[in-house]
């Protein structure tokens, strides 16, 4: 699939001008003048959509710049689709008209799912592997704020996502979460899933969370917790704070999968890849420091509690 990448090293190679893209934040979207001494390079700024990014050109070329800037912004507007503009109007909560919907977006009537991808690499290498991965497919992927959008219809919802994030950590080697919610079936439900899948990456950051893909249906605790008054907070702090901060790290994880493993002994050891038994003595200890005991539902539903608000805190 040709995107503005491929423009870009089409359009280095017709002319004799080196030059290179960095956003605003820094990350480098296209670079082919890495030999020219920083000393001897022009940064001008240009517009790509509504993000900002800067050109670098050797100064004996900066009299190109201006018709540069022109046919680089103009490429962009050409490229960046009405359809992607369409869905960012939608997320950003402005008035689209259900005309504009389904002229636009008709795909969204069929029921898609809004993945959210949180890449610490290069945003653009990572759509781009997106871009390969459903080469054929119907699908909208796009840079929106500091995450990567993907839209489409799919059927296995949680095994595309786990693809995805596989295909980006493969190629590129960096750490990715994706997030998604309900399907949407409008832009009501789409402003909704692409609401509930960012609350899922802040959620996911905030408690810790150690999944890479992460269902907003299945954070139920995390969005109590997130929601619990801060005084009710502060005192579960002071009841259990010295008693979390004084377990090591095997503890720690040995009480994660055990919560993450719905309280099941056998699940839980074998994830953790110790014996039943060792997974017994450590619950035991558990209880002997905290006097809760994480086998009964109800003990291990307010040490769960307590657990979250401490992971929140640190």
């Amino acid at each position: 699939m040709y995107d503005f990448r491929d423009f870009l090293q089409e359009l280095n190679s017709s002319i004799d001008i080196k030059f290179s893209i960095t956003t605003e934040e820094g990350t480098t979207m296209f670079a082919n003048n890495s030999d020219i001494e920083s000393s001897e390079r022009v940064y001008i700024p240009i517009f790509l959509g509504k993000s900002k990014a800067f050109i670098s050109i050797d100064k004996k070329f900066e009299y190109s710049a201006s018709l540069l800037k022109y046919i680089i912004e103009n490429k962009y507007k050409e490229m960046y689709s009405i359809k992607e503009q369409t869905l960012i109007d939608i997320l950003e909560g402005k008035e689209v008209s259900y005309d504009k919907v389904e002229n636009n977006l008709p795909i969204l009537s069929k029921g898609c799912t809004l993945f959210l991808l949180n890449v610490d690499g290069n945003k653009y290498e990572a759509l781009n592997v997106i871009k390969q991965l459903y080469n054929d497919q119907d699908i909208m992927s796009v840079i929106y704020q500091d995450d990567i959008i993907v839209l489409g219809v799919f059927q296995e919802v949680s095994e595309h996502a786990a693809s995805m994030r596989e295909a980006v950590i493969s190629d590129l080697y960096c750490n990715c979460f994706i997030s998604y919610g309900n399907i949407a079936y409008d832009k009501d439900t789409l402003k909704r899933a692409f609401d509930n899948a960012k609350q899922c990456i802040m959620l996911g950051k905030k408690f810790g969370i150690k999944d890479d893909v992460l269902d907003y249906n299945k954070l139920l605790f995390e969005k109590i917790v997130y929601s619990i008054s801060p005084k009710l907070k502060q005192e579960l702090l002071e009841d259990f704070k010295e008693k979390f901060n004084n377990f090591d790290s095997e503890m720690i994880l040995t009480i994660e999968e055990f919560v993450r493993s719905g309280l099941n002994i056998s699940e839980a050891s074998r994830k953790l890849y110790i014996h039943r038994n060792t997974l017994i003595y450590r619950v035991d200890k558990i209880k002997k420091e905290t006097g809760f005991d994480i086998r009964n539902f109800k003990e291990a539903t307010v040490f769960t509690i307590a657990f979250l608000v401490w992971r929140e805190a640190k």
